[in-house]
């Protein structure tokens, strides 16, 4: 008895100190030289549904620089603990036909995006 008591703190202790990260806030701005003032969502189903898309990005290890201009700059804003800043990442984005390619240039990474989880993404930004 006395084991399963010393295992449940522990459990208890572990499930305390993790990493636990929360989407909070996405901005966005429309094309590459960032004219206008950006755009937040807070509402948080919005915030929800943007983090469910990026779920589905394939992603891979790349480093890319793209042709043309980027239509979209997203910033999501995590917080780890209420009481530090947030941590910022911002993504590129390219909308094409059938698939749209994002560039994460902090993790050097470059996804696809299908073309429904897409028209998804531009309906909550609109």
């Amino acid at each position: 008895m006395k084991k399963w008591i010393a295992f449940l703190f522990v459990l208890i202790g572990l499930a305390g100190c993790g990493d636990h990260e929360e989407l909070v806030r996405v901005d966005y701005q429309m094309g590459e030289w960032r004219t206008g003032d950006a755009q937040m969502i807070t509402e948080e189903s919005q915030v929800r549904m943007i983090e469910s898309i990026f779920k589905k990005v394939k992603w891979e290890n790349a480093k890319v620089q793209m042709d043309r201009k980027k239509e979209l700059i997203l910033t999501f804003f995590y917080r780890y603990d209420p009481n530090e800043p947030e941590r910022l990442e911002e993504y590129q984005i390219w909308f094409n036909n059938e698939v749209t390619e994002i560039v994460d240039p902090n993790k050097n990474r470059y996804g696809i995006l299908d073309e429904a989880e897409a028209q998804r993404l531009k309906e909550v930004i609109k």
